[in-house]
């Protein structure tokens, strides 16, 4: 049988009946959020599970753009509808996902949490510039390792560091004239990491950071001294004895946590470091570079990563020729990190994370 020829003519293509419902479903779609955005406030739950049942059908026939406007609009809602606040979130888009996960109060610490470990860098920016972000949030950002992330974080004053977070941005700092200006503008610094920071940093970090500190603290940082004596000490020591002795130890399975403890208290220092490196697989240099008070944290954690006890790393750690006593309470606070801290946590920080 011919085919008809008026049928041809009038048939819609199967990618023009698909135009007309995307099109159809984002005028439906702009509808529904536009009652939604004049609706109460609150919405009741009810109301909001109905929402988010419409949302799910109308977004998945509809393009980035007009997700985009639903995520903005649907961002400054206190109580949003949760599961499409958490579709937009988790959006491969930066586009769709940036209001959400800037501004959604509806998205839960967990939720954040769980984007952070897989989301790109620029939904990670997005997450740093929200009001009130958490120690828990600032670590995890932090870990990720991005710098644009670092820098959103240190420029929002209401975000909220704990120790070994901002104990990560002044490392990172340490060669970043940028992010050592803008932490240094902070004014919930740490006093003691700050000091550190101006006697590890390099020339023109350290003047960036001063420059911008509060005018409080600027006489103290100028006056902190940029090279300590236990490191003109350190500058006169040879290992090349002292390496050959610790390896035979360890040859012979001898070298350990009593070795290291010997060595302490004798002050044989030059072979308290060798065996360190020896132990933890790194560098004499970088153990090395651990003895100065302002490194007191990262040698914590090479004593745990060397399977050291408490008793010998609190021994490493008062030992330190040419350093200040660690006070009891500073004492206390280190052995409740070193209990806390795994080993192979440790392991790989030592290992991978210093220099």
């Amino acid at each position: 049988m011919a085919a008809n020829p008026t049928a041809a003519r009038t048939a819609k293509p199967a990618v023009q009946d698909a135009t007309d419902a995307s099109e159809l479903a984002s005028d439906i779609l702009g509808k529904t959020t536009s009652l939604f955005m004049a609706g109460p406030r609150p919405h009741a739950a009810e109301q909001l599970d109905l929402y988010d049942s419409i949302f799910a059908r109308l977004t998945a026939q509809v393009g980035a753009d007009k997700l985009a406007e639903l995520s903005t609009a649907l961002a400054s809602v206190e109580r949003a509808p949760y599961a499409t606040a958490r579709q937009l979130a988790v959006h491969g888009d930066v586009r769709v996902a940036a209001p959400m996960l800037a501004k959604a109060a509806v998205l839960t610490e967990r939720d954040l949490a769980e984007i952070i470990k897989t989301g790109s860098q620029a939904h990670l920016v997005a997450i740093a510039v929200r009001k009130q972000v958490t120690e828990k949030l600032t670590d995890l950002l932090i870990a990720r390792g991005f710098p644009a992330v670092r820098m959103a974080l240190v420029q929002n004053l209401t975000a909220r560091f704990s120790e070994d977070g901002y104990r990560s941005l002044f490392k990172s700092a340490e060669r970043d004239e940028e992010l050592a200006e803008k932490l240094g503008q902070r004014t919930d610094l740490p006093a003691k990491l700050s000091r550190a920071f101006v006697a590890a940093a390099s020339d023109a970090a350290r003047a960036k950071f001063i420059k911008s500190a509060p005018l409080a603290a600027k006489a103290t940082l100028q006056a902190t001294p940029t090279r300590s004596p236990g490191a003109a000490l350190r500058a006169t020591w040879d290992y090349s004895q002292i390496k050959t002795e610790v390896a035979a130890l360890n040859r012979t399975g001898k070298l350990g946590d009593a070795a290291v403890n010997r060595y302490v208290a004798t002050g044989d220092f030059p072979a308290v470091i060798a065996s360190l490196a020896l132990l933890a697989d790194v560098a004499i240099e970088v153990i090395e570079a651990l003895m100065d008070d302002h490194r007191i944290d990262d040698l914590l954690v090479a004593c745990k990563g060397s399977r050291l006890s408490w008793a010998t790393t609190s021994m490493v750690m008062r030992g330190r020729p040419g350093c200040a006593p660690v006070p009891a309470e500073d004492l206390e606070e280190y052995r409740k990190r070193f209990d806390k801290l795994s080993l192979s946590e440790a392991q790989w920080k030592t290992r991978h994370g210093m220099k």
